[in-house]
């Protein structure tokens, strides 16, 4: 799979996160990580972001720490907006 990007990965990543092959795990585990790196710039990305955080909290987090890190930049984002 090639660099995807932000909106690229939200469309891919509910569709294979159904599937439960070794190829699907790791293609949702490279999206994950485009999408927990990114920072929101609209509700609507803040929203795809804590689907994935959600999910990967529901599972007990991530060991890598992107999880904390997206709520930080939502968080970041959501204060911005405040100003």
């Amino acid at each position: 799979m090639g660099h995807a990007s932000f909106s690229q990965a939200i469309a891919q990543v509910s569709d294979l996160s159904q599937r439960y092959d070794e190829a699907s795990w790791r293609a949702v585990e490279t999206l994950e990580r485009v999408i927990l790196d990114h920072r929101p710039t609209s509700a609507m990305e803040a929203v795809a972001m804590l689907d994935v955080v959600i999910s990967d909290v529901m599972g007990g987090g991530r060991a890598d720490g992107r999880d904390i890190k997206a709520l930080q930049a939502i968080r970041a984002m959501l204060a911005d907006g405040l100003d």
